[in-house]
């Protein structure tokens, strides 16, 4: 895979007045209450249907102070798994400590698998009843549609383990770091209080109402929001 072509020259940290290569492509602005301490970065404005472009080995800045670079530091102190309250959901991923709206969270790691392995596991996952947590980006280029399939079920971290919200406080970023591979970025896009449950949206359905009638192997969705679809996202484009 060929290394990515952005890349900058800033000095120390780099930010909108550094006139960094990195956030401009991004249409990123970030803010911190201090600037070493990279969990007090918060993402404050991003360009829609942008990937979030990380400083990378090519860049000249500082590796210790650069808070462009929040993906690759792992996840944030204090996340905790733990067993939900509606016992049916399993463990989920609860905040330890306050996490600030647009805060990084953690990125959904795992393995970068082709295609056809996807659709493999996806079905060896159905046949055996097990948890199916691939997940597929699908960016467009034009009219090209390219496609990366992460899998965390062997090799991954605790985003794994963040649930299904209709109503979530998380949501996903697309981020590129050392080459053209996306990977996921997990913020915070609300304030979040200690001992709160996180959540990200899976995937918007484009069906309702008679979902359980055309696909009656659907998973029900147990987030309890208001505005609760039903189930949980179907990606036919793993089958």
């Amino acid at each position: 895979m060929k290394p990515t072509s952005v890349f900058c020259n800033c000095k120390d940290s780099c930010s909108e007045e550094t006139n960094c290569n990195c956030i401009k492509r991004s249409g990123t602005k970030f803010c911190f209450t201090d600037v070493e301490d990279l969990e007090s970065y918060r993402l404050v404005a991003k360009s829609v249907n942008r990937p979030t472009y990380e400083c990378n080995d090519q860049c000249q800045c500082c590796a210790s102070l650069c808070g462009n670079k929040l993906v690759q530091c792992g996840p944030r102190k204090g996340l905790e798994v733990k067993l939900c309250e509606d016992a049916r959901k399993g463990e989920g991923v609860f905040a330890g400590d306050p996490i600030a709206n647009g805060s990084f969270v953690c990125e959904y790691a795992g393995e970068t698998i082709s295609e056809k392995e996807a659709s493999i596991r996806f079905k060896l996952n159905a046949k055996h009843r097990r948890m199916n947590y691939i997940f597929c980006i699908d960016e467009h280029f034009g009219d090209n549609s390219v496609k990366t399939f992460i899998d965390p079920t062997v090799y991954g971290n605790i985003g794994r383990y963040i649930n299904h919200s209709c109503d979530p406080n998380c949501s996903m970023i697309i981020t590129r770091i050392h080459d053209n591979i996306p990977v996921l970025g997990i913020y915070a896009c609300r304030d979040i209080k200690t001992g709160e449950e996180l959540s990200y949206d899976y995937g918007i359905s484009d069906l309702s109402g008679g979902v359980g009638e055309l696909e009656p192997n659907r998973t029900k969705c147990l987030c309890g929001s208001t505005n609760c679809r039903g189930f949980l996202p179907y990606d036919s484009k793993i089958m």
